[in-house]
């Protein structure tokens, strides 16, 4: 009984395509035990080891061109390293993919929540009052009220910071001018803004005339409800959801407010 068997069968034996095993050979790592007279490359035992030997560094990620190095000269000590490295790659990338997760479910909440708003808001704007903790930024660029941000600029002003549009940008109108910022820690920030109430509200725009009218539906609001405004009025462009959207940017805009003691006897009734 022939105790060897062909690349055929030792293709299906170990799970892997005959045209691996034939790269394999090109690349000088693995060779038959014999070729017969039918001209059959046959495989015993000590390939069936030498292919499982690169079949597993293939999975930690060796390159074809390093395995034969391992399979000649490498040391427990080298194996010990290279496996070493193998698991930090493996926690790289354990550590990016739940990056990847979390960012991910970021954007699936905004888009949920801006569903849930855009069906209350059909008729009738509705504004929300949040308690939000201070917030630091740097500032990116610096335009007048009435000016667009237009590309010139940006290119003009590029920084280190991340690529464009993968954060939310806030303009922050205070009187004659228009801050755009990024948010940023507390160590390189130049600009802050205070924690308290503000008043919100989310909202899409297909021209710049749009965002004039939320700002001003926004004071016209706070004066009716004898909400005091103060400074800086933050609008946020939620990158995002304007780059998964259609021709519509999405917005939220914000604005702290001063809340009379009646207004606060409201909001807190006894």
């Amino acid at each position: 009984m022939n105790k060897y068997i062909t690349i055929s069968e030792l293709s299906k034996l170990m799970h892997v395509s005959i045209h691996q095993i034939r790269y394999f050979e090109e690349k000088d790592i693995l060779f038959p035990a014999y070729v017969d007279t039918n001209h059959y490359r046959m495989y015993g035992m000590d390939e069936i080891y030498q292919l499982s030997h690169i079949l597993l560094l293939r999975k930690l990620n060796v390159p074809v061109q390093q395995i034969k190095e391992c399979m000649l000269s490498y040391s427990a000590d080298d194996y010990n390293r290279l496996l070493t490295d193998s698991l930090q790659a493996v926690q790289s990338q354990i550590d990016s993919l739940m990056h990847m997760e979390q960012f991910i479910q970021g954007i699936l909440q905004e888009q949920q929540e801006w569903i849930s708003q855009s069906q209350q808001d059909q008729c009738i704007p509705i504004y929300e009052i949040k308690e939000i903790p201070v917030r630091h930024f740097t500032t990116w660029i610096t335009i007048q009220p009435n000016e667009s941000l237009h590309a010139r600029a940006l290119y003009q002003h590029r920084t280190d910071q991340p690529a464009l549009f993968e954060i939310d940008l806030h303009y922050l109108y205070t009187l004659g001018q228009v801050a755009v910022c990024v948010p940023s820690s507390n160590a390189i920030s130049d600009s802050f803004v205070e924690k308290g109430l503000y008043l919100t509200r989310s909202f899409t725009v297909t021209s710049e005339e749009n965002i004039a009218q939320e700002i001003h539906h926004l004071k016209e609001y706070a004066f009716q409800a004898t909400y005091v405004l103060v400074d800086p009025i933050i609008l946020i462009e939620k990158s995002y959801l304007s780059m998964l959207g259609t021709d519509q940017l999405h917005y939220e805009i914000q604005a702290r407010i001063e809340v009379t003691p009646s207004k606060v006897k409201e909001r807190n009734p006894l």
